[in-house]
């Protein structure tokens, strides 16, 4: 298994991909990247943006698109 369908089934806990859904809050991003929501939180601190997941703000709810959060694990493998 891959490390994405991995981290998918993980995080859905039936392994179905499509019954997560496509935004997350940040305590499901937290739960989704094995992290905590106020690691998240420190990571959205302007001086430490560079070193966390892109994430959307509109109207001061936080989000995170699950590929954004895919991509900032990925970016971790070490080969």
């Amino acid at each position: 298994m891959n490390t994405k369908a991995s981290r998918n089934a993980v995080a859905s806990g039936t392994g179905a991909e499509e019954k997560m859904p496509h935004y997350l809050r940040p305590c499901e991003a937290a739960r989704y990247v094995g992290h905590s929501v106020s690691t998240l939180a420190k990571l959205r601190m302007r001086h430490m943006r560079e070193q966390g997941p892109a994430f959307i703000k509109r109207g001061g709810v936080v989000l995170y698109r699950r590929s954004d959060l895919d991509d900032w694990l990925d970016s971790f493998t070490v080969q």
